[in-house]
């Protein structure tokens, strides 16, 4: 009896394996075939997604900033106020925006020559009492708002002061400070207001006021 329920059991076993040529544990683990028509079997180790990296300087944001105005001297200069121009430079450093929010252009690096004359008010009078000065600033800025519509900036860094032969004025290193805001007029042109303050040698300071324009490359 037992030998007739054994043979029962193993003749379909003995079946399946000759018509798939494996055991029948494994007839239904056979592997799987790709169609040639179908797309490639993702891969299964996938190397992990990288954070794109953030530029130190975005020259894609690049913009110039040209203004007219003018400038008011301390008594160290014994010069009246007079025209100025300025030529700025700004370009957003994404490195150093914070996590949260990797595109934002909250910090930049800014350039600026400012241009202004100076007649001195000496007595007696003296030779090359009047020139044109020249002040290099370089440093950060700060955008608190920038959107389609508004801007609002502050900035520092340092100058070198130039001015050249004018009588008793020594070309040096000193500061800057300033600000500035204006309305965007389109996407890549505004129009802004900047009041800075350039700080000298021996206390001298000019205060500047200019109206000028925000171009964006």
């Amino acid at each position: 009896m037992l030998i007739l329920l054994g043979a029962l059991v193993f003749l379909p076993q003995v079946a399946v394996e000759s018509r798939t040529g494996l055991p029948q544990r494994m007839a239904f683990d056979e592997p799987k075939v790709q169609d040639p028509g179908q797309e490639p079997f993702p891969p299964t180790d996938r190397a992990p997604a990288t954070a794109p990296q953030r530029p130190v300087l975005d020259l894609d944001w690049f913009e110039l900033s040209p203004a007219i105005g003018f400038a008011v001297y301390s008594t160290k200069y014994r010069a009246d106020p007079a025209p100025a121009l300025t030529i700025g430079a700004h370009a957003p450093v994404p490195w150093l925006s914070p996590a949260s929010d990797p595109g934002g252009e909250y910090f930049g690096l800014f350039a600026e020559a400012a241009f202004m004359t100076i007649d001195r008010n000496l007595s007696p009078s003296v030779d090359h009492r009047r020139g044109l000065a020249t002040f290099f600033s370089l440093g950060m800025d700060y955008s608190f708002l920038r959107d389609s519509l508004w801007i609002l900036m502050a900035r520092a860094g340092v100058l070198y002061a130039y001015y050249g032969d004018i009588a008793d004025l020594n070309s040096g290193f000193g500061f800057a400070i300033g600000a500035t805001g204006g309305i965007q007029i389109s996407g890549k042109l505004g129009l802004t207001y900047s009041p800075e303050l350039l700080f000298g040698k021996s206390g001298s300071l000019v205060f500047l006021n200019t109206l000028g324009l925000s171009i964006q490359f």
